[in-house]
């Protein structure tokens, strides 16, 4: 039998609130240790799909691993999916409508700190293709491969 394409997926989970003057506030996590992108910023938690476990469990899963909140199932919401067509990774990225704990940096030695950022004001040091998948999940994109070609399309149309 051919052996098939197989690539792995992660997932991120993406927690915004209103601050005090409404302004629309997303949750960064400063990397370190890691070995890829340390001391820039990314989504709060994310992780890798293990076998056997779906996206949503994954997601359940992380986001009680590194930042100590409890997510019920039906409280996630699909934002986007990022096809892995250039590294190799299927990427799935999720809302959350509301969850319990408060969020802490629960693993010191791969996270900085954490850190609510207004969305028009994010850090210089963010990770670079984070820009674009928070651009899709404003412009209600469902679905872009990692070169981003359908939100510059769709950029392009509304020039």
């Amino acid at each position: 039998m051919k052996e098939r394409y197989k690539i792995p997926a992660a997932v991120w989970i993406c927690l915004f609130r209103d601050n005090e003057n409404g302004v629309r506030q997303i949750l960064l996590q400063l990397r370190q240790n890691t070995g890829y992108m340390d001391s820039m910023y990314d989504l709060a938690a994310s992780g890798h799909v293990e076998p056997g476990e779906s996206m949503m469990t994954t997601a359940i899963r992380e986001a009680k691993e590194e930042i100590g909140i409890n997510i019920n199932p039906q409280d996630l919401v699909f934002l986007t999916f990022v096809d892995g067509v250039k590294d190799g990774y299927h990427k799935a990225y999720f809302g959350v409508k509301q969850y319990t704990g408060e969020p802490k940096v629960m693993e010191p030695d791969k996270c900085k700190e954490l850190h609510w950022f207004d969305l028009d004001t994010l850090p210089k040091n963010i990770i670079p293709y984070l820009r674009n998948v928070l651009a899709n999940i404003a412009a209600g994109i469902p679905f872009d491969d990692d070169s981003f070609t359908q939100f510059q399309r769709l950029r392009q149309k509304s020039s």
